[in-house]
């Protein structure tokens, strides 16, 4: 389908799968990790389409960021990637080949990255040496605004697996920054901001104004803050698995979240995740753009009480990681 152009295809047989899977009662966490394969076998076939005409690729390797490289993904997620390259191409070869990659996987249903994490830019390629240096760069510089700050750079994967080279990089990442106090507490302030999306009554707090009014965005408001949290936990206590879920059993064995708190993480993940699983099949029957809105109001007992227990819980976690010693 890749080769013949046929990318709208990918996308209807996406939706297909997922409802499937959802009709089928198959739990959030276990579709996410379907979908991300699913995901990196389209990325996959697109690149080995592209190297066609540009065999150099096959000495490459696709750096997936983000819910991608934790096995996360939603109908929805959009490309968060970057180019691993063993050999140097003309630049103007270069862009354009890189182009018309994410361009294709924007066809295939997976968007282009609003924050611009996209190999099509030139700080989101590179030979291993110049990757090492440019995230060790972004991770030590305290006044650098980019997306290491929500950990993006923290969490990827290599397209195809196997490549050792992302295994060394990644764990050399994660020693660099465990080696550094000052920046897993850099980390804990970025949750300073954290507010709790509820009122001291029990109220929602949801948008003041514009097209979502009313509306309480489940990715910011929980989601975030619990991945991000859970991944300051992962680094601290060198948990080695990439996936939430799988960090936060490992927290919960080795004791550093109670096991009542873990399974309320869980819990709480795992209503996030399915809610925006609903919305993305919505919006893909609808023709619409995904988005990770809910509208309290039209949410029934039930679901309000899973969506403020959710909430309860990852202000625990957060609080848990603020209270840490880092330093």
């Amino acid at each position: 389908m890749v080769r013949s152009g046929d990318l709208t295809r990918i996308r209807h047989i996406r939706c297909i799968r997922v409802e499937e899977w959802v009709s089928s009662g198959v739990s959030a966490e276990t579709m996410c990790i379907r979908l991300s394969r699913f995901n990196r076998d389209v990325i996959a076939a697109v690149m080995e389409a592209h190297a066609e005409t540009y065999p150099w690729l096959r000495l490459c390797t696709v750096l997936e960021f983000g819910s991608g490289g934790r096995d996360e993904q939603v109908l929805g997620s959009d490309q968060d990637n970057g180019l691993l390259m063993a050999v140097s191409p003309d630049a103007d070869v270069l862009d354009e080949c890189t182009q018309s990659i994410v361009m294709a996987l924007d066809g295939a249903g997976l968007p282009l990255c609003d924050g611009g994490v996209m190999m099509s830019l030139a700080q989101w390629r590179g030979r291993y040496d110049e990757w090492a240096d440019r995230l060790m760069q972004w991770l030590a510089n305290p006044a650098e605004k980019g997306a290491w700050q929500s950990g993006l750079i923290l969490d990827f994967a290599a397209i195809p697996e196997t490549d050792a080279a992302v295994e060394l990089l990644r764990d050399r990442l994660w020693s660099f920054v465990q080696t550094k106090p000052l920046v897993i507490s850099l980390l804990v302030q970025e949750l300073m901001d954290y507010r709790l999306p509820l009122t001291f009554y029990g109220a929602f707090v949801t948008e003041k104004e514009g097209i979502w009014q009313g509306y309480l965005n489940i990715k910011k408001s929980v989601l975030a803050h619990l991945t991000n949290s859970v991944r300051i936990l992962a680094l601290k206590y060198s948990v080695v698995s990439s996936n939430t879920c799988e960090r936060i059993r490992a927290l919960t064995r080795a004791g550093h979240v109670s096991a009542n708190h873990g399974v309320q993480l869980l819990e709480a993940w795992e209503y996030v995740q399915h809610k925006r699983f609903a919305i993305g099949l919505e919006c893909a029957r609808e023709l619409l753009p995904p988005h990770n809105y809910v509208n309290p109001a039209y949410l029934d007992s039930e679901e309000k009480k899973q969506l403020k227990a959710s909430i309860h819980a990852v202000e625990k976690l957060v609080r848990l990681v603020q209270a840490g010693t880092w330093m």
